[in-house]
């Protein structure tokens, strides 16, 4: 098992079924009553102990059945299929907030009550911003695509700001162009919804 503090930064890619801003956010429920959300990660760096994490991506898709601070959800986290082995029991122990530290993790393990082992697979996974993607082929996709006037089609520049937030602080506003899993556990498709794009930054104890 690897051991010892841990950071990261990356690419933050948020994919969920709430109307556009999602009102979790402002202190509110999600949309509908229920959440679920996938959202890609690409590690812009990061170590975990001895062990780099530069360049490795992976998924968390979860799912809860009410808000999230209400608890009973699911989560599957899908680690690239390029990492290493000490880099993939690192994002394991991460992801599934056992390494505890600052951002969602820690605090979204204790809301799980369905927690399926990791998937380790290929994923494929563009950065661009309000217009990044990512996917497991044959499981997920989810694609960003900007806001825009729908008169004029220009693209509208709109951006978050929470200085109190712990996943992240500041995110480009976007919308869904695709969002769905297939899968044992999780079985959902909520394409035109809300998307953020961020760069965040955590670390461990």
């Amino acid at each position: 098992m690897t051991t010892g503090p841990w950071r990261i930064q990356a690419d933050y890619m948020e994919t969920c079924n709430c109307d556009f801003g999602c009102p979790c956010n402002f202190n509110g429920f999600p949309t509908g009553g229920r959440c679920e959300a996938l959202v890609g990660y690409h590690l812009r760096s990061g170590r975990h102990g001895d062990v780099l994490l530069d360049g490795v991506e992976f998924v968390y898709a979860a799912s809860w059945p009410r808000a999230i601070h209400e608890g009973n959800g699911s989560l599957c986290v899908y680690v690239s299929d390029t990492a290493s082995s000490e880099q993939r029991d690192a994002i394991t122990e991460i992801a599934y907030g056992r390494a505890g530290g600052s951002g969602p993790f820690a605090i979204f393990a204790a809301t799980f009550r369905y927690v399926s082992d990791p998937q380790f697979v290929p994923i494929a996974m563009t950065v661009d911003g309000k217009k990044s993607r990512f996917a497991v082929p044959g499981i997920l996709e989810a694609n960003l695509t900007p806001h825009t006037d729908p008169v004029s089609g220009k693209e509208h520049e709109v951006e978050i700001h929470l200085p109190q937030g712990f996943i992240w602080k500041t995110a480009q506003a976007a919308k869904t162009a695709a969002m769905k899993i297939l899968s044992p556990n999780m079985n959902f498709d909520h394409a035109g919804r809300n998307a953020f794009y961020s760069v965040v930054e955590y670390r461990g104890p």
